[in-house]
């Protein structure tokens, strides 16, 4: 009787220890997604124009995204007179790299097509995991840029991906995912930064900084941001 005792209160202690987490988890996002303006608000952003300049090894270059929240995106990138463009839907993704002699569309990886899928939802990852099946676990703290963020893990079946928010702005400031490129293993990571209002008190990064292997590291600095502007699916499907 007596060793049943202990591992019922075994059990009900991990039981409470699970709960407690899962609610810390909820919590530090729910706050995430407080300091973005709120689910209401986030719910209210529909399309956005962005212009940034962008550092990629050194070179300086300009590029334009547009994004239409889960439905699709595009990005333009003007490398020495000649652009590249990137077109990404919810089923299918291709590139336009005259750089490396294409000049019709050619199809991107399915992983490249599923990790951008998080730029599709108002606040990333922040609102789209549980819809996309994911579970959050907290794993304690990290540093990131000189502060301490709380990290979470995003799973999925074998699929993971850390995300990093910040313990005293509650913004999100930091992404790792990894992902099978090819036959090969490719960690991307991401830091988000500078964070901003719009004069329709929508909430941004202005500073984007990815690295990964294969392309090292590259910084978009937002010169220019338009939020609700009605954009049309058809204009970002344009092959020119």
């Amino acid at each position: 009787m007596k060793k049943m005792k202990i591992v019922m209160l075994t059990l009900i202690v991990a039981v409470s220890v699970n709960i407690g987490q899962a609610q810390t988890v909820e919590s530090i996002i729910e706050k995430a997604i407080t300091a973005l303006g709120g689910k209401q608000k986030l719910a209210s952003l529909k399309d956005t124009y962005m212009e940034m300049n962008m550092d990629i090894m050194g070179m300086q270059m300009a590029s334009k995204t547009w994004i239409i929240y889960n439905t699709a995106m595009r990005q333009e990138v003007d490398i020495q007179g000649q652009k590249i463009i990137t077109y990404i839907d919810k089923e299918k993704g291709w590139n336009v790299n005259p750089m490396m002699g294409s000049a019709t569309p050619q199809p991107l990886p399915e992983d490249a097509v599923k990790n951008a899928m998080s730029s599709f939802s108002p606040g990333r990852e922040l609102t789209s995991y549980k819809d996309a099946g994911y579970t959050a676990t907290l794993e304690g703290t990290e540093d990131v840029n000189g502060a301490a963020a709380y990290k979470i893990k995003l799973e999925k079946d074998s699929i993971s991906q850390h995300i990093f928010i910040d313990q005293s702005t509650s913004y999100l400031v930091k992404t790792v995912i990894k992902s099978n490129m090819q036959g090969q293993e490719i960690e991307a990571t991401t830091l988000l930064s500078d964070y901003k209002k719009t004069p329709d008190n929508f909430v941004f990064p202005y500073t984007t900084t990815i690295s990964n292997p294969m392309m090292g590291e590259i910084k978009g600095t937002v010169t220019k941001l338009t939020v609700n502007g009605n954009l049309d699916v058809k204009d970002l499907q344009k092959t020119e």
